[in-house]
């Protein structure tokens, strides 16, 4: 009999976390400015799509508007995935990537309110800079670009 409960609660755990399933939607926006606010020759957004399952998925990204589609793929794999109310950890082709929450977005007159945002770019002051990010990890991207990924669960 205990043979049987300890099979049933393993069985129990095991069926409660493979049935995590997570599925965000959002942006991307990509600026040559090195900063959320200006732009010389490129500037784009990309509609964001990000599947989970367990703790690994699939994000894909969307050519929207912009000057052209610089990346050279637009299918990332994700592990290590976590969402927690602060803020969302994960690897996005091998580098480790967090959005942090963002209530109140002031960069972009709260138009990106209540997403979990990651910003970076190399010429952003400290306040655009939310979460870890980086361009090196979409091949097509320059590394001064300013990169800022922001999605919410659906």
């Amino acid at each position: 009999m205990i043979a049987v409960s300890i099979l049933f609660g393993f069985l129990l755990t095991y069926q409660q976390s493979t049935a995590e399933r997570y599925h965000l939607e959002g942006t991307m926006f990509v600026s040559d400015a090195g900063r959320a606010h200006g732009g010389f020759e490129f500037n784009a957004q990309y509609r964001a799509e990000l599947n989970i399952e367990r703790d690994s998925g699939v994000l894909r990204l969307t050519l929207e508007i912009g000057l052209g589609d610089t990346l050279d793929k637009h299918e990332y794999l994700v592990s290590n995935f976590k969402l927690r109310s602060e803020k969302i950890s994960m690897k996005i082709d091998g580098f480790d990537v967090v959005l942090e929450w963002v209530e109140s977005d002031l960069i972009w007159d709260h138009e990106y309110d209540n997403y979990y945002i990651a910003s970076w770019g190399s010429d952003a002051p400290a306040d655009e800079m939310r979460g870890a990010i980086s361009p090196e990890i979409f091949p097509g991207l320059v590394s001064h670009y300013y990169v800022e990924l922001r999605l919410r669960p659906t």
